[in-house]
């Protein structure tokens, strides 16, 4: 093995590595997390990630261009894109009843309801605990017992079992 390979090989590692532990910190959260968790996982946030409310911990994406998550319900599944796939949106659904909303980067949405409407989150996705947010670019999303809330730009949505609604940030 060459240098260059060496390097690239070493690089992929490392990108490994910090992909699985930025996941990891992700689905480790729940409602007894402390901050000290999201505070040490964002370091390794990309610069591009938005800052959390003084209310909320912030916790990273699974990877610089986005991710997914789960209310603590299971009830709410998000995915944030940011340039990830040729998308920068986020999408969110709830399975009960069956709706879902995509935002664009400048806070405008469209709502579906029904259930041609819902995607399937992936195996394995990370549950974004009570009271703690996550996000990329222009994106911001925050759970609560309310609901997730997601803006971009000043302007949102607010995604819940009991529907859909505007939110200012």
């Amino acid at each position: 093995m060459n240098l260059r390979q060496s390097t690239r090989t070493t690089r992929i590692a490392g990108i490994t590595a910090l992909t699985l532990g930025v996941g990891l910190a992700l689905s480790a959260c729940n409602p007894s997390t402390s901050s000290a968790v999201g505070a040490a996982s964002s370091a390794a946030a990309s610069a591009a990630t938005p800052t959390a409310a003084p209310s909320a911990t912030l916790v990273p994406m699974q990877t610089a261009a986005g991710g997914e998550f789960l209310s603590p319900s299971g009830n709410i599944s998000c995915e944030v894109d940011y340039h990830r796939v040729g998308l920068t949106q986020v999408y969110c659904q709830t399975g009960t009843p069956p709706r879902s909303v995509i935002m664009s980067a400048t806070g405008k949405f469209t709502t579906c309801t029904g259930q041609q409407c819902l995607g399937n989150p992936g195996d394995g996705t990370p549950t974004l605990a009570y009271g703690t947010a996550t996000g990329v670019g222009p994106f911001r999303c925050e759970s609560a017992t309310l609901g997730v809330t997601c803006a971009a730009d000043g302007k949102g949505f607010r995604i819940s079992a009991s529907g859909i609604t505007a939110v200012s940030a």
